[in-house]
């Protein structure tokens, strides 16, 4: 199953010129090990802190795809880390990376399928 909403992502981008979604696509991936990483540093130092600024911050980019699923898991790390707590954290730190990865895959064959 896809991580991605493909009817959703192709609604909202369908005016949206095939360079520019491919410009953020781009961008995405670039940053995207930065991002986890410091999610990683975040929640294993646990500093509620920066996680909740950093978490809605991926979560506001992922928002991007249509991807519910790892929207959802930004959005509960996120809250964990408003209410200072780390009840499950590092689960769903460990679902949010496989599923992310999954969201990766299907952006690279979706610029692999747009190349022209």
């Amino acid at each position: 199953m896809a991580v991605i909403d493909w009817v959703q992502f192709n609604e909202n981008f369908q005016y949206y010129d095939k360079e520019i979604i491919k410009e953020v696509i781009n961008i995405f991936i670039d940053e995207y090990d930065d991002r986890i990483a410091v999610l990683e540093k975040n929640i294993s130092e646990r500093d509620f802190t920066n996680l909740a600024f950093n978490a809605h911050s991926f979560k506001s980019v992922i928002a991007n795809y249509m991807a519910p699923k790892p929207y959802d898991l930004t959005r509960k790390l996120e809250d964990l880390a408003k209410n200072n707590s780390d009840d499950g954290i590092d689960e769903i730190f460990k679902e949010l990376m496989g599923e992310t990865q999954e969201l990766l895959l299907e952006l690279q064959i979706y610029l692999k399928n747009n190349e022209k």
